[in-house]
Formats: structure tokens, sequence, C-alpha cells
């Protein structure tokens, strides 16, 4: 009979990077085990899940203030509680032989009920340390070394929780599961994909863009900003404010990313922090050179620098005007850097990363 396995998250209903990972791991791991994912509020899910997955909820929305952080503490607190007791009625009710925690509360709430152990628990991440507070990190440091394993999918940070004494072993994420083909690189359209917040730091490629248009006369490009979030009407306040209706556009998240990788010429990521990149992953296997901050983690393990794009120093706006402007002034080197993102990708070993999950699964 086929192991079973748990996913506990908050969440499938966010277009996120980890939303995006989760559905994506969960239809490689359902060839040969049963797969339950376990959130907390309504069972839906962004992401086409695999038919074999099964979802069900707890029946707990969880809705933080995002303007707050005193709120979102009070909020947290509430929802450990009301989930652990939930928790506790759906276990004693159902068996599984792993257990697949994707966030410090998650853990938290599981250590409430079950505990952590080396034998079934396994502690997964998608942020980077310096993403989380000071009770995150708390938890973390306290629950995450009785697990069975730490899957961590940066290089950087597998060191430095190794460092700690984590179980941390590097794995990076699956390839979303996308209609991929070489992009044409032939349309003048900058992309850039995540969620309206103030991490993503949207507003620095709004800013430098403003400067492109209205400095460098720079008006045969445009911006497209796909995503969703509390930062948007601030975003749609800019464009409106500076006159930049015609050169950039904030477009919807969609199941089919692909229609807008496929338009783009160029990558762009602004983010302070970075737990992995799932999109930068997704944007060389279409082909696009990319240019991202290089934040502690994360974009230095898919982005060459001066072969598939440029990693910038972090928060130089300069710097990454200067990228972009390499990109829109050479075509011959968009197309070069393009070739060698494909590359890249083509080497991204998905059956090697399918049976290191069975190693530790087994």
């Amino acid at each position: 009979m086929d192991k079973k396995i748990l996913f506990y998250f908050n969440s499938l209903k966010p277009s996120g990077g980890i939303e995006r990972v989760i559905a994506t791991l969960t239809e490689k791991l359902a060839v040969n085990y049963q797969i339950t994912i376990l959130v907390k509020d309504e069972p839906t899910s962004f992401y086409t899940l695999d038919k074999r997955v099964k979802l069900v909820s707890l029946g707990n929305t969880l809705n933080f203030n995002m303007n707050s952080q005193l709120s979102r503490i009070f909020t947290a607190i509430k929802s450990v509680y009301k989930n652990t007791k939930s928790l506790k009625q759906f276990l004693s009710k159902n068996s599984f032989d792993y257990y697949y925690l994707a966030h410090p509360l998650n853990v938290l709430e599981f250590q409430l009920v079950r505990g952590i152990n080396k034998k079934d628990t396994i502690v997964t991440e998608h942020g980077a340390p310096d993403a989380y507070n000071a009770i995150y990190k708390i938890i973390k440091k306290w629950l995450y070394p009785k697990a069975k394993v730490y899957v961590v999918p940066t290089t950087t940070d597998t060191h430095y929780y190794k460092s700690l004494g984590f179980p941390a072993q590097y794995l990076p994420h699956f390839k979303s599961t996308l209609l991929y083909e070489k992009a044409s690189l032939n349309q003048n359209i900058a992309l850039s994909v995540g969620r309206f917040t103030a991490v993503k730091q949207q507003i620095v490629l709004l800013q430098i863009w403003n400067s492109l248009v209205y400095e460098k006369k720079i008006k045969n490009w445009k911006l497209y900003l796909v995503g969703n979030g509390e930062l948007k009407a601030q975003f749609e306040a800019y464009i409106y404010n500076n006159n930049l209706q015609d050169y950039v556009f904030l477009m919807p998240p969609r199941q089919d990313v692909e229609f807008y990788y496929k338009q783009a010429s160029l990558f762009l990521l602004s983010s302070k922090t970075e737990g992995f990149g799932m999109v930068l992953l997704e944007a060389i296997s279409f082909g696009l050179p990319c240019i991202s901050f290089d934040c502690p983690s994360g974009p230095r393990d898919i982005i060459k620098d001066n072969e598939n794009g440029y990693l910038v120093t972090s928060n130089n706006e300069h710097a990454l005007t200067q990228s972009i402007m390499k990109f829109i002034t050479n075509p011959q080197l968009k197309n070069e850097m393009g070739d060698k993102s494909m590359t890249i990708s083509s080497n991204w070993n998905d059956e090697k990363l399918l049976a290191q999950w069975n190693t530790i699964l087994n």
C-alpha cells in the first residue's frame, strides 16, 4: 500500500510561489504516494492540483492585516488556538506516514497537537532567514531541529541552517508544470511576477521605468507587473500620477502564467529578500535573460552573473537601471543571455530531485 503524506499549510488560494511549489510537489509525489493537503480556509486552490491529490480544510479562515504588525501578532495567536483544536480532531480520525509542514506557525501548531519528531516530520521553507520576525525565528530554533529533515531550496540558506545544527538538506524546487517553450524575445516587454508587497519592492521598478521613459526617453519598451496584493492601489496611483499608463501595466495573475513569459524579452526581480525565486526558474525555462537584486540567497542559485543575466547589489537602483539599459540598447546581448538561460534550465533535473524525495520518504 502506498505511504500516506499529509501536507499541512495555511491556504492554497493565493497565487504565490509557495502555493505553486506545493501544487507541483504534490503532483510529482502523487505517482507513488497518497497525498492529502490540509489547509485552514476554504479547500480551493488557485493552481490546478493533480486529480489524485485530496484537498481538505480545517474551516478556519485566516485573515492577516498586512498594514499592522501588532494586529497580525494577535491574529496569529488567536489562529493557533483555533487551529490546534481543529487539527487535533482531524489527526484523531486520520493517520499518515509522513507530515510536511511549510510555515513556523504550522510547525508550532503541529508540535502542540502531536509533536515534531525525527521519524515522520518534514519541515520545509520558502522564505529566506531574514524574512521572518523574532517570534518565528524562536519557533524555528526550538522546533526545526526536532524534525526528520529540514528541506531548504537554496545553497546559501542550507549552509546557514546547518551551522545552527538544523537537519538541513539542500533540495531545490521542481519546475512548475507549465507549457514551456522558448520565448521569441522579439517584443520589448520587461516582465516581473510577484505579489504586490513591500518585500517584493516593485515600487523600485516603477521608479526606474519612470526614469527610463522621461529622462532617458526610452518609450519603445513596456513593463508588465503581474500580481496582486495590498500595494496595488499605491502602484495604480503612481502610474497615473506619473503618466505611465502607456508604458507600465499591472496584469492579473493567471494559472497559465506562460501567457506572460512567452511575450517577454527580459525578466526583472526587485525583491529585498527571496527564499528561492520560483519565478526566476520559470523565467529561465522560457529562455528569458534575468536581472535581480542579489538577495542573501535565492537568485544566485538560478542567475549566473554575466552569463544569463545580472545580479545587482541589493537596493542599488542605479546599477539595476544600468543593467536594464544594457539589454535595451543591445539586442544581441538579450538573445545570447536568453540562450544561456535555456541551457541552464535544461540542466534542471527533476528526476534527480524526485529521487532525493523518495530517499527522504523511504
